[in-house]
């Protein structure tokens, strides 16, 4: 089956952090398959279709469900339905092996002339647990693969070994994912084969599509990523900002006095991965292809910016180079990211929305911050209140990023 925001819950903090999480997590977690208090004592099919069904009635209307944060993940899958996932379950069932039944990852959906019905549920771990929580399920392995804007999916054992576009519509790439374990719980509608069988053959009448016709716009699980990738780089620049007001308190000896330094150029290696997981060093782009999308260069040059900065902040401290000539370098950089963030635009043009807004509201930041690096260093004695101006203006971005919103 095609989830399109499994790949994309795998990438929430990939390919930094999750995806060698999830490379050792088969051997790690399979062990161990912890449940919900709720079911624990559920010792048969009905018991787990019956939690099922409580956890779920609010979703037999799929606004409810999009008012909880589920998202669609699918096109019409033959004999499965529409896929629409929640994050934050998904996440945390594939991070810890963990099996809620009370919170399912993922219902199961399928439509008719605009009237949506509710079928089932699915629940996805790192791999097959040696202690079956569903009595009689029928676990499955879903094989690594790569994802693309219109749903479609195409096996493959790495990122790097996928196609920058899909072979047949031609749409872009925007995730992968390893080998996950998948059960699925009937709960809503019948199936012959059993309430935990692999797919349901009574879905055949509501027909199957492998993916929507050729579209540019970006699907939910691209616009989730987005935000999310943007709201952890608030959380650091917040963690950044303190640590600033902490070197500055009092006088400290090197290497106290630059201890953000290594928290920026953690950063800066960060976002050079995540920003555009279809480019190198992840994705399947080569990295002379980054010179080909103005967007993904820009997102590249801005990830060297924090790299930069540390640099800057621990050769400053160490006092291996005159610190007013480099705090002016830092604000001439500053002035440099912050006017490309004017010229951020999406799919190729100029386009003055929400998304134009916000960028331009974090370039203004980081053009007041260059200003402010340059007037307050203009003199051979620092301004005093040059020491608040940076870490204020960093709490500024960040609230902007931990607001962000696409759309």
């Amino acid at each position: 089956m095609r989830r399109l925001l499994l790949a994309a819950l795998v990438l929430l903090v990939a390919p930094a952090l999750v995806v060698p999480l999830l490379a050792v997590a088969p051997a790690v977690l399979a062990p161990v398959v912890r449940v919900a208090p709720a079911w624990a004592a559920a010792a048969s099919p009905a018991d787990v279709v019956a939690e099922v069904r409580r956890a779920t009635t609010r979703y037999i209307d799929i606004a409810n469900a999009r008012a909880d944060g589920y998202l669609q993940a699918s096109g019409m899958e033959s004999h499965h339905g529409y896929h629409f996932a929640l994050p934050t379950a998904q996440a945390r069932a594939l991070a810890t092996g963990t099996l809620d039944l009370a919170t399912p990852p993922v219902l199961l959906y399928v439509e008719r002339d605009g009237a949506w019905q509710l079928v089932g549920v699915e629940y996805v771990l790192p791999s097959a647990p040696r202690d079956d929580p569903l009595p009689g399920a029928a676990w499955h392995r879903h094989e690594s693969s790569c994802h693309y804007r219109d749903f479609r999916e195409v096996p493959a054992s790495s990122a790097r070994a996928c196609a920058a576009r899909h072979p047949v519509s031609g749409e872009r790439f925007v995730g992968w994912h390893p080998t996950f374990a998948v059960a699925h719980v009937w709960a809503w509608y019948p199936n012959p084969d059993g309430v935990f069988a692999e797919s349901n053959a009574w879905l055949a009448p509501y027909g199957g599509v492998a993916a929507q016709d050729h579209h540019a716009a970006r699907n939910p699980a691209e616009m989730f990523y987005s935000q999310f990738t943007h709201r952890v780089a608030g959380v650091v620049l917040l963690i950044l900002a303190a640590l600033t007001v902490w070197e500055s308190w009092r006088p400290r000896r090197f290497p106290w006095n630059a201890v953000s330094a290594p928290v920026w150029v953690a950063f800066g290696l960060y976002l050079i991965p995540t920003s555009d997981p279809e480019s190198w060093p992840y994705g399947p782009q080569r990295f002379v292809e980054i010179f080909d999308d103005p967007l993904v260069l820009q997102h590249k040059l801005l990830a060297l910016l924090p790299i930069a900065i540390g640099v800057i902040i621990a050769l400053r401290a160490a006092a291996v180079l005159p610190g007013g000539r480099l705090v002016r370098v830092l604000g001439v950089l500053a002035l440099a990211g912050g006017a490309t963030l004017f010229f951020h635009f999406h799919d190729g043009r100029i386009h003055f929305d929400w998304i134009y807004l916000q960028h331009a509201v974090m370039g203004s930041t980081a053009l007041g911050i260059g200003v402010a690096l340059l007037v307050g260093t203009r003199t051979a004695r620092v301004r005093p209140w040059l020491v608040w101006a940076w870490p204020v203006f960093l709490t500024v971005m960040a609230t902007v990023l931990l607001f962000y919103r696409e759309g």
